[in-house]
């Protein structure tokens, strides 16, 4: 697991990363934020991963995000078109590579 503010290694029963301090959220997936830049996240996702990309930039809950946008599907017609814009102009977030332990002497 990693902190999702410094993105270094955590153990997964610590609650606060030992680097910096941020408290780390038990989930199941690396949050890794750009800040200031809505990305849609290589894990998790379903389709395109743009309600995973709304829903970890804003802080909401995925399953909601999902939800509403099947409401929009079906009741607007709509949300078909939306989602394929928003996988277009939505970039995906960067790959992040491990920390590197040359030099370390490990």
């Amino acid at each position: 697991m990693y902190c999702s503010h410094c993105g270094r290694p955590v153990d997964t029963a610590a609650r606060y990363c030992p680097a910096c301090g941020a408290v780390v959220q038990p989930t199941g997936f690396v949050r890794v934020p750009v800040f200031g830049q809505l990305t849609r996240p290589r894990y998790p996702r379903v389709f395109g991963g743009v309600c995973s990309g709304l829903a970890l930039h804003y802080g909401w809950d995925i399953t909601t995000v999902r939800l509403l946008w099947v409401l929009c599907v079906i009741l607007g017609g709509t949300g078909v078109l939306a989602y394929i814009i928003a996988w277009i102009v939505i970039p995906e977030a960067p790959y992040v590579l491990p920390e590197s332990n040359i030099g370390s002497g490990v």
